[in-house]
């Protein structure tokens, strides 16, 4: 039994710096705390690269008619919903705090009719925006590809 006790107090001392440096790591935000008013932490900005499927579509409905196409999400902001075929992300975090599929977005109105125009569907396209535990994304710029 003592030697049982030796081991795990050994362990703990080992793991407690690894528990401050992980906290320390965590706590880094944007700067100036830019992350509060955005409804949760902002570890930076996000860039997306993918085509516009549709707009006033759902999710399930673009699923079932490319069943062999992958990558759908379902941006839902106050003037409606869209579905996207995101082909790049530079953020770490976007493949757990994207999962289910579905995301709120927020951006100003040039933005989303930029986002939802018709000529822009199917198009390449590159998202700038921050992503936050919300689920929330903040759309700010978005650009034509090609």
């Amino acid at each position: 039994m003592t030697t049982f006790g030796k081991i795990l107090r050994a362990g703990a001392a080992a793991a407690l710096p690894l528990v401050g440096l992980t906290a320390g790591a965590q706590g880094q935000g944007a700067p100036g705390g830019a992350g509060s008013s955005f409804g949760g932490a902002v570890r930076g900005a996000t860039y997306l690269r993918g085509k516009v499927i549709c707009t006033g579509c759902t999710l399930d409905e673009v699923q079932k008619a490319q069943p062999t196409e992958h990558m759908f999400y379902q941006f839902t902001y106050q003037q409606g919903q869209l579905v996207m075929q995101v082909r790049e992300v530079n953020n770490s975090r976007w493949s757990y705090l994207s999962w289910p599929p579905q995301l709120w977005v927020r951006a100003n109105d040039s933005v989303f009719q930029q986002l939802t125009a018709e000529e822009n569907l199917m198009k390449e396209i590159e998202i700038t925006g921050l992503l936050n535990n919300s689920r929330t994304l903040d759309i700010f710029v978005i650009s034509l590809q090609g």
